[in-house]
């Protein structure tokens, strides 16, 4: 992994969106989000400009009853 993310950065980040993470679920919150960036690092490095080409989101339509 090449970017290990601090117990502060995580709070900093979910203080943006004013997520309040208990203490006691910081680290596992912290061990998955750095894993999951790095995982998308490597997609990005293995896609290039193909990414570039993509739609950020799928064509996703809520189901609502009329």
């Amino acid at each position: 992994m090449s970017m290990q993310l601090t117990k502060q950065q995580v709070r900093e980040m979910a203080g943006a969106i004013n997520l309040e993470i208990p203490e006691a679920d910081l680290e596992n919150v912290r061990l998955r989000l750095t894993t999951l960036l790095a995982s998308m690092e490597k997609i990005e490095r293995e896609l290039g400009a193909a990414m570039d080409q993509t739609e950020p989101v799928p064509p996703v339509y809520p189901h609502e009853d009329f």
